[in-house]
């Protein structure tokens, strides 16, 4: 076959568009790519640069602020080259920078699902979500149900009205795996969960009986999923609690009967309300093998069966320490009742890095001992569920890895998890209180306390020990609270504290539902928290036992008393990084701490995620 006449004219304008992305001039590189981009399906098979093209136009669009057509190509290529590695990613980044702009298309929302099959849902929830707003048949349900009472919703679900949007593959993996930090979802979710239980689960005259065929129970199965997920945060109404009652009573008399075939429908309605771990013959019933689960049922028996599990392992795991005070013991028990988050999935780094070459991935100005080149010993101080020593380990060089937390379930979770990733023997998991590891022999290279010192008695006491654990030219990451971005916070905790509320499930729902409906609107901001849609992080957020905050020039004189050197911040989103170098261009690493203030005073919420200090002890010399 002769060549077409046309490649030497694509190639050459690729050529002319790269040589303007090397100089920033990423309008013309996009300009002269966009003929040559036309007709992709044909010329894919036929020119071999093609793909590349196309992806550089996708780029150049992205870097000249076209971000919703940036998105649109993007999508383009990766509908053509499905399995193309490079592509998906790309997606992703455009995914993220162009949540404003997110192309209005079933394309767009086919390569979403195909994408979101293989990536880690719960990173990218709000633009799916929103995606899903731009679908009109997704809207006009969701409209009907943000608008309408509970007698409209059960009627449009007895008339079929909702099944559309209730078997949407998007939304569905949604549900099943991720919090929705939107509150208009929550209110549909919620409106949709009372018209499912007052349809199906309610007994009714025969004439009235309405039975749930395969769309709806999948969709009730992915909604028992997300009231798990959100450990049951979304409130109800006194009849909707009356009627979970009644499902209890029957189910702990019809559990003892396992061929009795209607309990396990009754199960699932119960499970949009309550775990089934809450059922008092649990045990029994989610290890008996003679059970055949219904498949809406399964993913939710699993996390069940797992929870099960790490009740035996959290009687396993050694102490190191006691536990020093009474307000330790508190915060313990607030941990073994509230352990979180139940993550899934963690980052898998494609190659492991020294630690040398990862610390200055973030911190370029870092001077590192020779050590930081191969294993290094990390302590993890207030470890959690797991999520940071096992990332951690997954993304760099480790030798000795000991991760401590006071929490006997929190470190079953994290010991579960490191076996089902094959990391059993990577991480030694211990119960410990920072405070009585004073005098402790050991000492570390890389020692991280992500948001637990400002839950400390004295967190400047426990910051010394940890500082005396660390070995000279040893680097340690440090996340505090910031007095400026918790504002809201601090009223919500005033608010709580005024009124002596308590941390039941009950009282935490009624507090939330209270904000939803906007009844305390200085505390209307925690909406925009993901911390919100989720009953253990909620309560983390507002009503923990004990909280300090910082500012930055605090923490200065902190770190002067413990002799710290401050490098650099991290976790900053990009966009608050390229808000920073605009601001400060003389201080490209982000080495000054008084900067950083300067920084939080123009923008006092950027550190509502905690402040990320990147510290190092100074070394013998």
């Amino acid at each position: 076959m002769s060549q077409n006449p046309q490649f030497p004219v694509w190639s050459r304008l690729l050529g002319e568009s790269m040589q303007a992305m090397r100089q920033h001039h990423y309008g013309r590189a996009a300009a002269l790519l966009r003929s040559v981009v036309g007709n992709g399906s044909r010329k894919v098979r036929l020119w071999p640069h093609y793909r590349q093209a196309l992806a550089n136009f996708a780029f150049a669009l992205y870097r000249n602020g076209d971000v919703g057509e940036a998105l649109a190509y993007q999508t383009q290529l990766l509908l053509t080259l499905p399995n193309d590695v490079e592509a998906r990613g790309n997606f992703l980044l455009l995914l993220k920078a162009g949540d404003a702009h997110l192309p209005d298309s079933a394309e767009f929302r086919r390569a979403l699902r195909s994408v979101m099959a293989q990536s880690d849902v719960s990173e990218y929830a709000l633009e799916i979500a929103r995606s899903l707003l731009k679908d009109s048949v997704f809207r006009q349900a969701f409209e009907l149900l943000l608008s309408g009472d509970d007698k409209q919703a059960v009627s449009a679900l007895r008339q079929g009205r909702l099944r559309a949007m209730m078997q949407m593959p998007l939304f569905l993996l949604l549900l099943r795996g991720s919090l929705i930090p939107l509150p208009a979802f929550e209110t549909v979710l919620r409106r949709l969960r009372k018209a499912l239980l007052l349809t199906y689960a309610v007994p009714a005259k025969a004439a009235e009986i309405a039975r749930p065929g395969k769309v709806e129970w999948e969709f009730i199965g992915a909604l028992a999923r997300y009231s798990w997920l959100t450990e049951y945060a979304i409130a109800e109404d006194e009849q909707e609690t009356a009627i979970v009652g009644l499902l209890r009573r029957q189910l702990d008399i019809g559990l003892s009967l396992p061929s009795e075939p209607a309990w396990q429908p009754a199960l699932a309605y119960h499970s949009l309300y309550r775990s089934g771990l809450d059922l008092s013959d649990c045990r029994a019933l989610f290890t008996q093998a003679s059970v055949v689960w219904k498949p809406y049922l399964q993913p939710l028996v699993k996390e069940w069966q797992a929870c099960l599990a790490e009740r035996i392992l959290a009687a396993d795991i050694e102490s190191l320490t006691g536990i020093g005070s009474e307000l330790s013991e508190q915060v313990r028990r607030q941990y073994e009742e509230n352990p979180f988050p139940r993550w899934q999935r963690d980052p898998i780094a494609h190659q492991r890095l020294s630690a040398g070459r990862w610390l200055t991935g973030f911190a370029p100005g870092l001077h590192l001992p020779r050590e930081f080149d191969g294993p290094v010993n990390v302590l993890s101080a207030g470890c959690g569920t797991g999520l940071e020593p096992i990332s951690l380990v997954r993304q760099i060089q480790t030798g000795r890895y000991l991760a401590i937390d006071l929490s006997r379930a929190s470190l079953a979770y994290a010991r579960r998890m490191a076996k089902q990733l094959g990391l059993a023997d990577a991480i030694d998991f211990k119960q410990a209180d920072i405070t009585q590891l004073d005098g402790f022999k050991e000492r570390f290279d890389l020692i991280t306390a992500s948001g637990v010192l400002h839950h400390l008695e004295n967190p400047l006491a426990g910051w010394r020990i940890l500082t005396g654990l660390l070995k000279p030219d040893g680097i340690m990451l440090v996340s505090l609270y910031s007095e400026a971005a918790r504002q809201t916070v601090v009223r919500a905790r005033r608010l709580i504290a005024e009124n002596n509320w308590q941390p039941t499930p009950a009282r935490m729902r009624q507090f939330r539902q209270a904000i939803l409906n906007g009844e305390h609107e200085e505390l209307k901001p925690l909406l925009q928290w993901r911390d919100f849609y989720n009953l253990s992080m909620f309560r983390d957020l507002v009503f923990h036992v004990n909280e300090h905050r910082y500012s930055l020039p605090q923490i200065e004189q902190q770190l002067a008393e413990l002799g710290l050197r401050f490098v650099t911040m991290r976790g900053l989103t990009m966009p608050l990084q390229a808000l920073y170098q605009a601001g400060f261009p003389q201080d490209p690493g982000g080495t000054d701490l008084a900067n950083w203030a300067r920084f939080e005073e123009q923008q006092p919420n950027a550190f509502a995620s905690m402040y990320g200090l990147v510290l190092q002890k100074p070394g013998r010399d």
